[in-house]
């Protein structure tokens, strides 16, 4: 059943208001930072929807990333984990250079064995030192062939766009770019048909997806031609680039959103 969107929009807003103490305090697990920057994603894209403008949009983006940025500088080494970095994509979607810059900083640069697998630090770390750390070419490639060494023969898409980016392949880029974005809307398919997703999700990230929007803007750093539309990557939502960033302290602040109809 569909969610009308001002609703989905109170609720996004209500969850942000009861997390806020606790992120402020760093009283929150890894699950829940994610939880409460994913209800600044949603909330970007519900604004997105609404107005048709992307001012709330990457308002709402660079929330999350700044968010993100003040939690990670508070985690011990230890208990970081690249790969569930999410906030990053917020951050290179909204063209919030800063704050992917820090969230690339502030992450963990080696595999963290007990949390995640050693293929999904390496993709997140790849875009991290590639695009936007600027790291030298030797590093890359380093990353790059272990991460070849770590699939063995498996298959990994991601593997695959990493390096059209690295090597600025635009055959290589199409055809992979065109299979992930198939097995993404067919795995919405499967959750929707499994009802395993909630409403807000169906409503908002089910439409727009953040991750897309970034490999895009890296893939434009690589001098790769693109499409002017993606499924799940409309041209109205990458063009950020003239609309102003909130303060980095704004995520900090969060209206009332209980009365709203």
């Amino acid at each position: 059943m569909s969610v009308p969107l001002w609703l989905v929009r109170k609720d996004l807003g209500i969850s942000l208001g009861q997390g806020l103490p606790f992120v402020l305090a760093r009283d929150v697990t890894p699950r829940q930072m994610l939880f409460f920057c994913g209800y600044y994603r949603r909330l970007g894209i519900v604004e997105f929807f609404m107005s048709g403008q992307v001012v709330g949009f990457v308002n709402h983006l660079s929330r999350s990333a700044h968010a993100f940025v003040f939690y990670l500088e508070g985690l011990p080494v230890e208990n970081k984990v690249t790969s569930r970095c999410e906030p990053f994509f917020d951050a290179v979607a909204c063209a919030d250079v800063k704050a992917a810059r820090a969230i690339a900083q502030a992450s963990r640069a080696t595999w963290n064995p007990d949390e995640e697998y050693e293929e999904d630090f390496l993709y997140m770390r790849l875009l991290m030192d590639g695009f936007v750390l600027e790291r030298e070419r030797s590093h890359l490639d380093a990353l790059l062939k272990r991460y070849e060494q770590v699939l063995a023969s498996g298959a990994d898409l991601r593997l695959e766009l990493c390096r059209a980016l690295l090597h600025s392949d635009q055959q290589l880029f199409d055809e992979a770019l065109e299979r992930w974005i198939g097995d993404h809307r067919r795995e919405n398919e499967k959750k929707l048909e499994q009802e395993q997703t909630s409403p807000n999700d169906v409503a908002t990230v089910f439409h727009l997806w953040l991750e897309l929007l970034a490999l895009l803007r890296f893939a434009e750093r690589a001098k790769l031609k693109v499409a002017r539309d993606y499924p799940f990557a409309p041209s109205l939502a990458r063009r950020v680039e003239s609309t102003p960033l909130p303060s980095p302290d704004a995520w900090r602040h969060i209206p009332s959103f209980v009365d709203l109809g």
